[in-house]
């Protein structure tokens, strides 16, 4: 019995097959390239990150017994999808893409930068994932009208494995000002505007080792 464990990373996504007992039974890489289409803006086709996880999977996976999957993922990404899963845009990248400057103006003097802190547990940077969801809503209307889900590289593959729709309670609380770490609970959301669904606040897990459990137990069945 083994684990596969998958994960994306910013210039490549790495897969290692691993024993029970901790031993590495085979590892790979799959090398990949992120957009620049502006300066200051980082973006990913999220397609890639399914098609290298399938990927890994094939080739590390032939004739062995996988009985759990772990995944992870660099983030916070933010990546909006539809009603029916299509990416309504590329992903923008985690705090190397910083064209949220003026959202995040704008949400510390609506919100206050100390009740930020205080609710959310970390500034507003160019790190937050908030920001950059405020970011599609005024530079791309269009775009953010058809967005139903919040995904990262992770919650992204978790959909493809399980079609559960969740984030982890790390992940979340990396989404300021759109989240209370103290209550797991929507913080800023009235003010500041909701994310396109609130499935994001129904859908949370306490680490991602549940994550592993439940697509063990979906193996299974």
């Amino acid at each position: 019995m083994y684990v596969l464990g998958v994960d994306i990373g910013t210039s490549s996504s790495k897969g290692m097959l691993v024993g029970l007992d901790g031993t590495v039974q085979r590892s790979a890489v799959r090398e990949h390239t992120v957009d620049r289409p502006a300066p200051g803006r980082l973006e990913m086709d999220a397609r890639v990150w399914w098609q290298e996880f399938a990927g890994l999977a094939r080739q590390l996976c032939r004739d062995a017994e996988v009985g759990a999957v772990g995944v992870s993922g660099m983030g916070p990404c933010v990546l909006l999808a539809d009603a029916g899963d299509e990416p309504v845009r590329p992903a923008i990248l985690y705090g190397v893409d910083t064209r949220s400057t003026r959202q995040i103006g704008r949400l510390e003097r609506e919100l206050g930068a100390a009740e930020i802190r205080r609710r959310c547990g970390s500034d507003l940077s160019s790190q937050a994932a908030g920001p950059k969801i405020a970011w599609v809503a005024e530079e791309e209307p269009e775009r953010y009208a058809k967005a139903r889900r919040l995904y990262m590289p992770s919650s992204w593959l978790v959909r493809k494995l399980t079609g559960a729709y969740l984030l982890d309670h790390h992940s979340a609380s990396q989404c300021t000002p759109l989240y209370d770490v103290g209550t797991t609970s929507p913080a800023c959301r009235r003010r500041s505007g909701p994310p396109p669904s609130d499935g994001l606040y129904r859908q949370l897990y306490p680490s991602t080792v549940r994550l592993v459990h439940d697509l063990a137990d979906r193996r299974h069945r």
